[in-house]
């Protein structure tokens, strides 16, 4: 499940394809990777968007989009 903002909040496995003792354990593993991977392109798409507004001669402090 995910928030209409895109942020993880939950996630339910089929425990038939593993031993279901270690649902939560995987559940839980699988949601942090993917919060991880969003956070690292979160700073990837800023990282960007700084070099840009740079190249652009723009303020660094500027919001885009207005």
């Amino acid at each position: 499940t995910a928030s209409a903002k895109g942020e993880l909040r939950g996630l339910d496995i089929d425990p038939s394809i593993f031993n279901s003792d270690d649902k939560e354990v995987v559940e839980d593993l699988i949601l942090a990777a993917i919060k991880e991977a969003q956070t690292k392109a979160q700073e990837k798409a800023q990282e960007e968007m700084q070099k840009l507004t740079s190249e652009m001669g723009l303020p660094a402090d500027m919001k885009l989009p207005f």
